[in-house]
């Protein structure tokens, strides 16, 4: 069954962000395709983190996070593919809230508080409350993630 889900959900096409957070003074961040507005009233917004790999563990235990929003596909399979000690190295960031990374190359960002973790079957739902958000350029190209592959959503 787990299987044909997998296939199944290869082919749906799906937004894709990088959130990083400072965790106990370690930089951490991973790209997901799981972000999603959750409430405008409190403005809510989540993710979901592999339990199973404990990817839910720094964002569960760091007060803030933050939704970096880029078009930069190489930076999406950085944060993706690389070991999680490796990934800081080769890009360029700031510090924002909490001191959580603001990737350079982002056209946008949200910066969030922890409001709620919830724990469902082997992955965490992560619940941020918006703290503030930026768009930085309006010169870009989103992309979306479908069968392992990125494309860009250039006829928007």
């Amino acid at each position: 069954m787990a299987e044909v889900i997998k296939s199944i959900m290869r082919k749906f096409p799906l937004g894709v962000a990088i959130v990083t957070t400072n965790w106990k003074g370690e930089l951490v961040g991973m790209t997901v395709n799981t972000f999603n507005s959750l409430s405008l009233n409190p403005p809510l917004v989540s993710f979901f983190a592999d339990r199973m790999k404990g990817n839910d563990i720094p964002y569960k235990e760091s007060k803030y996070f933050v939704v970096n929003f880029t078009d930069n596909e190489e930076l999406f399979n950085i944060f993706a593919l690389k070991p999680v000690k490796e990934r800081f190295r080769e890009i360029k960031y700031k510090e924002g809230i909490g001191g959580c990374p603001i990737l350079y190359d982002s056209y946008a960002y949200i910066e969030a508080k922890l409001y709620d973790t919830i724990d469902v079957g082997d992955h965490s739902i992560i619940v941020g409350e918006v703290i503030d958000g930026y768009q930085i350029r309006d010169n870009f190209t989103p992309l979306v993630y479908m069968n392992r592959k990125y494309y860009k959503l250039s006829s928007l």
